[in-house]
C-alpha cells in the first residue's frame, strides 16, 4: 500500500508539471501544450482506475441502464489487436436521444434511439467497434484529462477517482474528442469489424443512418453526430477503407 501511494503521489508531481508546463503563458501554449500534457498524463493511468471511474460514471448517468449486446462485443473483442487491457460492459439506456458513450475503463452506453435509427442490425456493431477503439485508445480518458486537468491528477494521486464523477457525468456527453481521434476510432473500427467477421461496409451505413435520423435534431441536441462532426467525410473515408479491404 504504502509503495503504491508513493508511486501515485510521484505520479501526481510529474503529471501537476506536464500540466502546469503545457498551461502556463500564452493562450498559444496552452491551447497546444495542453493536449500534449493530457496524452502524456495518460499513458500513466492504471487501467484499473480508469474501470472505477468509468462504472461509476456510468451509474450516476444512466442508473437504469441494462446489461445489451454482450454476445455482438464478445466477438468484436476478440477480434481486437493482443491483449486487450480492459473487458467491455455494453449496457442500453431507455432513451430516444440518439446517442452512445464510450466511459473510461470499458463501459459503453448506448440509447435506445440510436439502436431505432440504425436501419439495418448489421450497422449494431459498427456502433460498439467506434465505441470501443475510444475506449482501448484512451481517447476517452485523455479528453477527461484536458477537460478536467488538475481535478483528474488530484483524484488519481490520492486514489479516489469517484471524486471527479459529478463533473465528468454531467459532461461526458459533451466531451469532445480531437479530430485525430474521430479518425482512429473510425479507422480502427473499420478494421476491427473485418476481424470480427462483420461487414466493414456497416460503418459508412451506419453514419449515413444516423446522419440522416438527427438531421432535424435540435442544434444543443447531445446526439452521436452532433458530437462527431464532418460527417460526410467519414463516410466517404470509412466507405473507401471498407471497400479496399473487403
Amino acid at each position: 500500500m504504502t509503495s503504491a501511494t508513493s508511486a501515485n503521489r510521484q505520479f501526481l508531481l510529474w503529471t501537476l508539471a506536464l500540466l502546469l508546463l503545457a498551461g502556463y503563458g500564452l493562450h498559444a501554449i496552452w491551447t497546444r501544450g495542453l493536449p500534449w500534457a493530457a496524452g502524456a498524463a495518460t499513458r500513466l493511468v492504471p487501467a484499473a482506475w480508469e474501470r472505477e471511474l468509468g462504472e461509476s460514471i456510468a451509474a450516476s448517468i444512466a442508473p437504469g441502464a441494462k446489461p445489451c449486446l454482450e454476445d455482438t462485443a464478445a466477438r468484436l473483442a476478440r477480434g481486437l489487436p493482443g491483449p486487450s487491457l480492459y473487458t467491455f460492459r455494453v449496457r442500453c439506456v431507455a432513451s430516444e436521444e440518439v446517442n452512445a458513450l464510450a466511459a473510461p475503463g470499458g463501459v459503453i452506453l448506448v440509447y435506445e434511439g440510436l439502436l431505432r435509427a440504425a436501419v439495418t442490425r448489421e450497422e449494431i456493431p459498427a456502433v460498439l467497434a467506434h465505441e470501443m477503439q475510444h475506449v482501448r485508445l484512451r481517447h476517452s480518458t485523455r479528453a477527461i484529462f484536458r477537460a478536467f486537468a488538475i481535478q483528474a491528477v488530484i483524484s488519481l494521486a490520492f486514489g479516489d477517482p469517484t471524486g471527479l464523477v459529478s463533473q465528468v457525468a454531467g459532461g461526458l456527453g459533451a466531451l469532445h474528442y480531437m479530430r485525430a481521434d474521430e479518425e482512429e476510432a473510425d479507422r480502427e473500427g473499420v478494421l476491427l469489424l473485418k476481424r470480427a467477421g462483420f461487414d466493414p461496409l456497416a460503418m459508412p451505413a451506419l453514419l449515413e443512418s444516423l446522419d440522416a435520423a438527427t438531421s432535424g435534431a435540435p442544434g444543443g441536441a447531445l446526439t452521436w453526430i452532433s458530437s462527431h462532426p464532418d460527417i460526410k467525410q467519414r463516410i466517404a473515408t470509412t466507405r473507401a477503407l471498407a471497400r479496399s479491404i473487403r
